[in-house]
C-alpha cells in the first residue's frame, strides 16, 4: 500500500456487487431440480439474476459484524489499461452460472481455485464493455434462493481481487481510495494489462449478505423498482404500448411483483 496525497492506493481490491431475482420459469436443470427438492411447485418463476450495482467495500470494524451488510452502498468506478494506456469500456455486464453447470475445460482456469466462488473480469479487443462472470457454488446458490423466498430479494456478493491471485503476469489490479474517507473504501479499481487489449481478472467470492428492497433503499437512497420502471414506462421505444394497457402505477405493481413474490407463487 502506498500513499500519495490525497490518495491511497493498494494491489488489493475489494467490491461488492448487488443483484437482484427476477420472477419467470427456470431454464436451467440444475436450478428446476433444486426447487422440486425443496418442494417448490413445479411452476416456479426464478429467472436467474439481474445486476443492480458495483459498490465499495467497507471492512466492518467488528469482526463479528463481518457478516451483515454495510450501513450505506457507494458505487465503485473501473478503470481499465490496456498496454498500461487508458481503455474507455462500457459499465461491465455481468453473468452468472452454478459451479456444477460450469465448464471448467477453458485453459484460463488451469491456476484457478476451483472449490471456491469465483470472480472473473474479462475483455477483448473489439469488446465495448466488460464480462463480470460470477460462478457460485450449489450450496451458495441453494442459500440464495432461500433468502429470496423469505424476502430478501437483493444479494451481495463481497469480491477480493488481489494482484497475487492473477495467474497471469501481465495483469495487475489497483485500488484507489481518498485519505479523507475510509481507506478501504476503493473509490475507483483499476485493471491493467500488457496483452494487447485482451484482460482475463480473477476474484474471490468471500462474503454473502442478502436484503429487501426496503433495506437496499435505506443504505443508497434509491428506490431500485421504481426507477426501473421508470426508464421503461417512459422509454419512447415502449411507452406507447404500455400505456395502452396500464396506467403508471398499474405497471408499478406488475413490477413489484416480478421482484417481490416468493419463488413458486
Amino acid at each position: 500500500m502506498r500513499h500519495d496525497f490525497p490518495y491511497v492506493y493498494s494491489n488489493d481490491a475489494k467490491l461488492r456487487i448487488s443483484i437482484i431475482n427476477k420472477y419467470w420459469k427456470p431454464r436451467e436443470e440444475f436450478v428446476q431440480n433444486l426447487l422440486k427438492k425443496r418442494d417448490y411447485p413445479k411452476k416456479n418463476n426464478f429467472s436467474g439474476f439481474k445486476l443492480i450495482g458495483y459498490h465499495s467495500f467497507v471492512e466492518p470494524e467488528d469482526r463479528k459484524e463481518k457478516f451483515k451488510p454495510q450501513a450505506t452502498l457507494i458505487d465503485v468506478k473501473f478503470a481499465l489499461n490496456t498496454d498500461y494506456q487508458p481503455r474507455k469500456l462500457g459499465r461491465p455486464n455481468i453473468l452468472t452460472y452454478n459451479a456444477s453447470g460450469f465448464d471448467f475445460k477453458q485453459k484460463l482456469f488451469g491456476e484457478v481455485d476451483k472449490n471456491q466462488d469465483i470472480f472473473l473480469l474479462t475483455y477483448g479487443p473489439e469488446c465495448t464493455e466488460p464480462i463480470i462472470t460470477l460462478i457460485i457454488s450449489d450450496y451458495l446458490f441453494s442459500i440464495m434462493l432461500d433468502d429470496i423466498n423469505l424476502g430478501n430479494e437483493i444479494q451481495l456478493l463481497d469480491i477480493c481481487i488481489s494482484d497475487k491471485d492473477q495467474p497471469y503476469p501481465e495483469h495487475c489490479v489497483e485500488s484507489r481510495s481518498h485519505k479523507h474517507f475510509e481507506a478501504s473504501l476503493p473509490h475507483i479499481i483499476s485493471f491493467k494489462e500488457g496483452w494487447v487489449g485482451t484482460g482475463v481478472f480473477f476474484g474471490k467470492v468471500f462474503n454473502h449478505s442478502s436484503i429487501s428492497l426496503e433495506e437496499f433503499q435505506q443504505m443508497t437512497g434509491y428506490d431500485y423498482v421504481l426507477e426501473q420502471t421508470k426508464k421503461t414506462y417512459f422509454d419512447p421505444e415502449h411507452s406507447e404500448h404500455l400505456k395502452k394497457h396500464w396506467s403508471f402505477d398499474e405497471y408499478l405493481q406488475r413490477q413489484l411483483d416480478c421482484y417481490t413474490k416468493p419463488l413458486g407463487l
